[in-house]
């Protein structure tokens, strides 16, 4: 055979393969990958290919196509070919050494082998009847749960003898199910009986696609494993086996798990599981939390069971909570192992996230995101997740976006989607609602909201993303009482207080999509209703309540397009209309708290006008009023962390005006009433967010007073 034309490797179709020296091979084969790819912790294949070619090669399909020629006195020619796309992949004449290729997923190699002119080997990849370890990360659940599948299907389509190498927990889960699959862990691997082997992990940083020939990111975390073996990417979930499959409890019941690895997989909104389990008790079912530990802390975040759920927690085996899992009417997760175990119980799963997007995981027609907010950063190429950050957020970590994929999916969003549930409640005997937490801040929000725009706690006033801004679109709804609640209005006057209220409503929901001109727009129209009504009845403090709410809101807008005399006029009138409110009612709690906000709003504008000594006598004015709310409800914990948020913002605008000591006095007592809400509240981001901030703050502090001391 005439082997003159046959392609070089420097044809520009060739990809690029590694060939070293005999006596370094496998050395030169593992630095050679590294310097292309980040590879997970695995087990290496044989140092030597497993299968035996004439004249001495030897030659297998582990980690690649390898091939390794002794040194006969003749020149070798190795030519690889993908048979499923007809490209030649490689052609190299050596005197000895080691081929490898440079991809190590699945390709149906052609591997030829020439010594001088003589043909020796022409072999076509053919697993049958033959050994192929796939393997798999330790350490992990979900991935090897949505994996394991596409292993099924590769030894169905190529009927080889498979071994599948992963952690011992879930080798309980499968091998009963599979008794045609042999199930090792890494350490009883026998690298030597292979003739291919194929690792199934998410390889971050595989620019040159050595071991996936698509990021994992764009096709979804389960489906990477069907491109990597080369089989239909169709889902299904894996069967598994249970020693113990009897109903653990007789009455219907819900699971749940709030727990994860990282922040960004919790379902950052404060009172969300509380809310949900209180609804799902009221309807009827009992609710059971299986997550591993019944606390969790990630950096200043912790996270408990939820009140009201029943306590199933603790370091049990898979088996065990599969068998919860598949007796349960359906389990509301996070994008985590545990949800992934409800897939393979065939139970369904209310699956919650927003830092994924929803081709990530399986299948579910009760997948959860807020698209109004921003989502799916995991997904995104630009962004490589940081496994060693527990707080990672790549595009708003430490401003008050952060976390707002999951912080900004409400309780009543999922209350919908279970109701979607065939059968939900039905044959179930309703109970009454038990209060939470949550229904309390909805029914007061106005401490929190004064709180975080005084708090300062996320950035300077002058940062690229205003806290007023996001105070205001963090309250649940606006102070606006709408004209079914209003009491002593003509039914006329009530509906022009709806059409305010639904109009501000738009306004809020424009902004929140960034539509900052349309906003703007609903707040002006709120405002010439509300103005009309004043106009008529210039005594009723509802209108007048209303008006104030308006202009808060364009003054926010304004704000944040820089437009600061602007804001400053609006939120001016804005807090002439609340001290005359205050005035002519000063029993009234609700105008003490618009009195209090208006403050901090006027603070933020005029400290980022740099009119700092203006700017404390707004911060000074607004912890004076919360301090007298908070003391006279010493059992609110909304009035005390807005008081200790309030405190926090005091001590910034002492900053500016160069009063160090005076800042560290008021970050000190701040500090003290954070640590006690966190001991009787650790699982609100607020207080963990605030905690974090004051350290930081005083440390910042503590430094600046070193650098400004004389020298001794």
């Amino acid at each position: 055979m005439n082997v003159a034309n046959f392609p070089r490797t420097s044809d520009p179709t060739m990809v690029p393969t590694i060939a070293i020296p005999h006596a370094d091979a496998q050395q030169g084969v593992r630095a050679g990958v590294a310097g292309q790819s980040t590879r997970p912790r695995l087990p290496p294949p044989s140092a030597v290919p497993t299968q035996e070619g004439p004249q001495g090669l030897r030659f297998d399909f582990n980690d690649g196509c390898r091939v390794m020629l002794p040194d006969n006195g003749q020149a070798w020619r190795v030519r690889m070919s993908d048979l499923e796309t007809a490209n030649v992949l490689f052609d190299i004449d050596l005197r000895s050494g080691h081929v490898n290729s440079s991809k190590r997923y699945f390709i149906p190699f052609r591997l030829e082998v020439w010594s001088g002119q003589e043909l020796l080997l022409r072999h076509d990849y053919n697993a049958a009847d033959r050994d192929v370890l796939i393997q798999f990360p330790v350490g992990t659940i979900g991935d090897i749960i949505g994996w394991l599948s596409y292993a099924v299907k590769f030894k169905e389509l190529h009927q080889c003898r498979l071994t599948c190498a992963m952690g011992e927990p879930l080798i309980a889960l499968f091998r009963a199910a599979y008794p045609d699959i042999t199930f090792v862990t890494h350490e009883m691997i026998q690298p030597e009986r292979y003739y291919a082997t194929y690792s199934v992990a998410l390889f971050f940083d595989d620019a040159e696609q050595v071991y996936q020939p698509c990021d994992f990111r764009q096709v979804g975390l389960h489906r990477t494993a069907a491109h990597i073996l080369g089989v239909d990417p169709a889902e299904r979930p894996p069967r598994i086996a249970l020693s113990e499959d009897s109903r653990p409890i007789a009455e219907p019941y819900v699971c749940i798990a709030v727990q994860a690895t990282t922040q960004s997989k919790h379902w950052n909104n404060p009172g969300g599981w509380e809310s949900i389990v209180g609804f799902l008790k009221a309807t009827g079912y009992r609710v059971v939390c299986i997550d591993q530990k019944a606390e969790h802390s990630n950096g200043p975040f912790r996270t408990r069971i939820p009140a009201g759920a029943e306590d199933q927690t603790g370091d049990r085996p898979l088996q065990e909570r599969a068998r919860w899992l598949r007796h349960a009417e359906f389990f509301i997760g996070l994008s985590s192992g545990l949800s992934w175990l409800a897939w393979a119980a065939r139970t369904p799963v209310v699956l919650i996230s927003g830092f994924t997007h929803p081709t990530n995981e399986f299948a579910t027609p009760y997948r959860i995101i807020n698209h109004h907010a921003c989502n799916s950063c995991w997904n995104d190429v630009h962004h490589r997740f940081d496994h060693q950050d527990a707080l990672w957020c790549p595009r708003w970590k430490d401003t008050p976006r952060q976390f707002e994929c999951t912080r900004l999916i409400k309780a009543e969003q999922v209350e919908g989607m279970l109701r979607r549930i065939p059968g939900f409640g039905q044959g179930l005997r309703p109970q009454p609602r038990p209060p939470t937490s949550t229904n309390q801040q909805a029914a007061q929000p106005m401490p929190d909201d004064a709180g975080y725009a005084a708090s300062g706690a996320t950035g300077p006033a002058g940062a690229e993303e205003p806290i007023a801004l996001a105070a205001l679109l963090a309250r649940p709804r606006g102070e606006v009482p709408h004209g079914g609640l209003a009491v002593g209005v003509t039914v006329a006057a009530g509906r022009l207080l709806d059409q305010a209220a639904a109009t501000i409503a738009q306004g809020d929901r424009s902004a929140g999509a960034s539509d900052l001109a349309g906003a703007l727009q609903n707040y002006k129209q709120s405002i010439d209703i509300v103005r009309h009504l004043t106009q008529a009845d210039p005594d009723n403090a509802g209108f007048q309540r209303n008006l104030s709410v308006a202009l808060n809101r364009i003054g926010a807008v304004l704000f944040v397009q820089r437009n600061l005399q602007g804001a400053l006029a609006a939120y001016s009138a804005s807090l002439g209309i609340v001290q005359k409110l205050t005035a002519a009612h000063p029993g009234n709690v609700s105008f003490r708290r618009d009195l209090a906000w208006c403050h901090a709003l006027l603070a933020d504008v005029l400290g980022a006008m740099g009119r700092h000594a203006e700017a404390f006598e707004q911060r000074r004015s607004n912890a004076a009023l919360i301090t007298q709310l908070a003391t006279a409800v010493p059992s609110d914990s909304s009035l005390q962390q807005a008081l200790a948020m309030s405190y926090q913002s005091l001590g910034d605008a002492f900053v500016p005006l160069g009063n160090i000591d005076g800042a560290l006095t008021v970050y000190r007592i701040s500090l003290g009433l954070t640590k006690r809400g966190l001991d009787a509240n650790g699982q609100d981001p607020a207080w963990n967010r605030l905690y974090s901030s004051l350290l930081q703050k005083i440390r910042d502090a503590l430094l600046a007073q070193r650098q400004a001391a004389p020298p001794s």
